[in-house]
């Protein structure tokens, strides 16, 4: 029977695995070794483990001698990466490897075939099995780990209530996000919410119309379809941006605050722009602070996210303006957007969203002190902004969720709360980050806090306060 491999998710038919392939039975080892002048021997110091190598013997067929380079050039671009991904073999399923090509493959041809030897490196030497995954509603869980190595495990737990801390343990090393009210200290709010609105109605959102100190024309029509915001039409066409502008009252004056929303900006082509912009406006219409996602580029997949401080008639600061590490790092883009201000300290974050993990990925973040007190209104209403420029095509414009808070600033002996309701915190022990709802969190995390391993065998997890929580975890091998 014809044997073969998963690489990178993908396999190739017209490639077999022959027979005299070389695994190790276990990842390389090196024992270091201290010498003592006189005495026989020497003492054992430590051990090293060095990367695996995995020689594989294979056969590629093409469907006749013209296809067999082809074939040739579409191995290469298959396994050749610039990162370690998943390697498993047909005759062990449940095991796989985290491997990268090494060398080159000189293959021997024959017509239509060709024969030769991949070398597979693992940087991380380890075998891993299948994924699994504990659940408790308790708190406390007894995870049993039957690899023959330590592993690496993730936490996530389920929040019920605004705690200052969470904690998870084996018993003897804890890992922590927050910190412990004391009996000096108490707990406090940081933040409260002044605004929630998931967008499901246009009911409570004034239309607002003309030159209102925005970035365009505001013109045209904007509806909810029940879970977002969406332009109906674009109003009056000019040669500029112009299109539906609807704002809302926050019920209050704030002075520190929070802003944060999830947006979208879709384009099927490279021929569509448009753009989403949140505003902050003070009582008096002004802009306190404007948030966008945009396509104005022709040429290519550019899609460029801006936070700023101020406009209107004093004048701004961009916080951010980007297209991400890469060219097309926004394109289609599905994420969040957040303006924050204490006193004179803004911060500004930008983030594409993983729709199938929830996690922040192609994340953006920056730090401004207004040390000349510029940009200093304070915002009492909020406005949603889709523009089309000229009459260009537009791309799917959408706008999601919007939420503001009031930051309240604390004493030295409040400590705030840092979790709420709803909320997932996740601790990530295999990359070694502190996730909430998806977001890295390392600046949270308690100085002492460790990334503890799952010991073989049987291991105790406790969470404080007790929470529901999920262990995964993939066993390791020799």
């Amino acid at each position: 029977m014809d044997s073969n491999f998963t690489f990178n998710k993908q396999r190739r038919d017209y490639l077999t695995v022959l027979q005299g392939r070389k695994r190790p039975a276990w990842a390389p080892v090196k024992r270091n070794l201290l010498t003592v002048p006189n005495r026989p021997g020497a003492y054992h110091k430590n051990t090293d483990v060095d990367i695996r190598t995995l020689e594989v013997p294979v056969r590629i067929k093409a469907e006749d001698i013209a296809d067999l380079q082809k074939v040739k050039e579409d191995l290469a671009d298959w396994l050749i990466t610039e990162s370690v991904e998943e390697l498993t073999f047909d005759d062990e399923p449940d095991r796989s490897y985290y491997a990268m090509v090494d060398g080159s493959l000189d293959l021997d041809e024959l017509v239509n075939r060709g024969k030769g030897t991949l070398t597979f490196i693992c940087p991380d030497p380890y075998k891993y099995g299948l994924t699994k995954v504990q659940r408790s509603d308790s708190g406390t869980l007894t995870v049993r780990n039957e690899g023959n190595v330590e592993a690496l495990p993730t936490f996530e737990i389920e929040v019920d209530a605004d705690y200052t801390n969470i904690d998870v343990s084996n018993g003897n090393s804890l890992n922590r996000i927050g910190r412990v009210v004391n009996i000096e200290d108490y707990a406090a709010k940081r933040e409260e919410i002044a605004l929630s609105d998931p967008l499901s109605t246009i009911t409570g959102w004034a239309k607002t119309e003309g030159k209102v100190h925005i970035d365009g024309l505001a013109t045209g029509n904007m509806r909810s379809d029940g879970s977002r915001f969406l332009p109906v039409d674009f109003g009056t066409m000019n040669d500029t941006w112009h299109g539906p502008f609807y704002k809302k009252s926050l019920g209050q004056t704030l002075t520190d605050f929070r802003i944060e929303t999830i947006v979208e900006l879709v384009n099927t082509g490279e021929d569509k722009f448009g753009k989403v912009e949140l505003y902050l406006l003070d009582e008096s219409n002004l802009p306190v602070c404007m948030m966008t996602i945009k396509d104005v580029d022709s040429s290519g997949k550019r899609i460029y996210a801006t936070l700023r401080t101020g406009g209107g008639d004093q004048g701004f600061k961009d916080l951010i303006s980007t297209h991400g590490d890469q060219e097309a790092t926004f394109w289609n883009f599905y994420g969040m957007l957040r303006i924050e201000r204490t006193r004179n300290r803004w911060t500004a974050y930008v983030t594409v969203i993983n729709r199938e993990t929830g996690k922040h990925v192609a994340r953006s973040f920056v730090e401004y002190y207004d040390t000349e007190q510029q940009f200093m209104r304070n915002p009492s209403q909020v406005g949603v902004y889709m523009a089309q420029y000229g009459e260009r095509k537009v791309a799917s414009l959408r706008a999601y969720d919007i939420k503001v808070w009031k930051l309240n600033l604390l004493t030295t002996n409040q400590i705030p709360y840092i979790v709420k309701s709803g909320d997932i915190v996740t601790f990530d022990h295999k990359n070694q980050v502190i996730l909430i709802n998806g977001e890295p969190r390392m600046d949270l995390k308690a100085f002492a806090g460790e990334f503890f391993k799952l010991n073989r065998g049987v291991n105790t997890i406790s969470t404080s306060p007790p929470l529901p929580t999920k262990a995964t975890w993939r066993e390791r091998y020799k």
